[in-house]
């Protein structure tokens, strides 16, 4: 059996990380160790989605230390929702090629991809759901299992936001997930999720209490619209006139009017509003991490943590944490508003880091026991 991780590799620090993440080649001036661990092969790739009509492309990474024709452990990286590049790219930040950087450094090998209508993979955003990004996802797990320099038995998945719900709806229905680790997963329903939202961001925009609440409240009725039970162009025509009157009394100009229909009235919005992630959750048997930010303002652990534990107490092998200090994207923050990744430090925070490196390297102890009984 195969065993890499923290024993055989190295995580490395957060400056180490923001380094090679940048350029595959640069000099840092770090120990020979650390630059040992954090060289890496990358491969661009492709392979087929949900359909024939969907071909993903990617980047799989593998560390340079371990021989080519030594199977490794590998994970896939899951992205939040938004048309995200296979480096979760948002403000600057690239939280998915750290990530990358610091599994390689462990021993994994490493595949990300950007999402459909994205960057070089194709098909199309539009129309599509998060059950499809949930099968695109699994295509990658797939294409994974396929090849000889991956060790087909130790292939977790990685989720953030969106993709901590997605993760668990493909471990929910196969049986060779290795693990998972789910950050700033919803864990209630969207339309929940978005209320909070619209509650939380009118008070990062300086709000009162009274004020955020009745902007939560108008966006909860917009939300009844998008769900009722109505033709198309019924609900259409109630929505246009709802966001119509609500431009009258905000000043809104008519193309921000047309962007939120479209945005409001999307299968994909109209699907997150009523999905529930709690019973994939429950029909996860294999070892996961789930991991919050205690200055989230988009999944707050106020609202996602305790029907995480709830959804997951069946499971031994599950553990439900609260980072400090960060916030959605797991970096630094003081603050946790969107408004604030712009002004922030590049670089994954070091307790997410440590906190990984500790997790996994107990599964990788567990592992062989786990894959023999299934």
């Amino acid at each position: 059996m195969n065993v890499i991780g923290k024993r055989a590799g190295r995580w490395m620090s957060a400056a180490a990380l923001l380094a090679v993440a940048i350029s595959p080649t640069v000099e840092a001036e770090y120990d020979e160790a650390a630059q040992t661990a954090t060289a890496r092969l990358s491969e661009e790739v492709r392979f087929r989605g949900a359909n024939d009509r969907v071909m993903l492309a990617g980047t799989l990474s593998r560390p340079a230390y371990i021989a080519r024709d030594m199977p490794v452990p590998a994970v896939v990286l899951i992205h939040g929702s938004g048309p995200n590049d296979r480096d979760e790219t948002l403000y600057g930040h690239k939280p998915f090629a750290m990530l990358a950087a610091a599994f390689e450094s462990a021993g994994y090998a490493v595949l990300r991809y950007d999402k459909r209508g994205v960057g070089e993979s194709g098909g199309s955003r539009q129309g599509s759901t998060v059950v499809d990004f949930a099968a695109d996802a699994e295509a990658a797990f797939s294409y994974l299992k396929r090849r000889r320099d991956i060790d087909s038995l130790r292939i977790g998945l990685l989720g953030h936001s969106e993709g901590g719900m997605v993760a668990p709806m493909i471990a929910a229905r196969r049986n060779d997930v290795a693990w998972l680790v789910l950050l700033a997963p919803p864990t209630v329903n969207g339309r929940e999720i978005s209320r909070y939202q619209n509650n939380q961001g009118a008070l990062d925009r300086g709000a009162t209490a009274v004020e955020a609440e009745a902007a939560a409240d108008e966006a909860s009725r917009l939300f009844d619209i998008v769900m009722a039970d109505q033709l198309a162009a019924q609900r259409d025509e109630r929505l246009l006139a709802a966001l119509h009157a609500l431009a009258a009394r905000r000043r809104m100009s008519e193309a921000v009017v047309q962007a939120q229909r479209e945005s409001l009235s999307s299968d994909w919005f109209r699907h997150i509003l009523a999905y529930d992630p709690a019973p994939a959750l429950r029909q996860v048997h294999t070892p996961t991490l789930v991991l919050f930010a205690a200055l989230d303002h988009q999944i707050a652990p106020s609202q996602n943590e305790a029907p995480a534990r709830a959804a997951l107490e069946h499971n031994p092998a599950a553990e439900v944490r609260v980072l400090p200090g960060v916030n959605h994207l797991f970096l630094r923050s003081n603050w946790g508003a969107v408004a604030e990744y712009p002004r922030i430090a590049t670089g994954l925070a070091p307790v997410l880091l440590d906190t990984l490196a500790d997790w996994l390297d107990r599964v990788e102890d567990r592992l062989p026991t786990y894959t023999a009984q299934r």
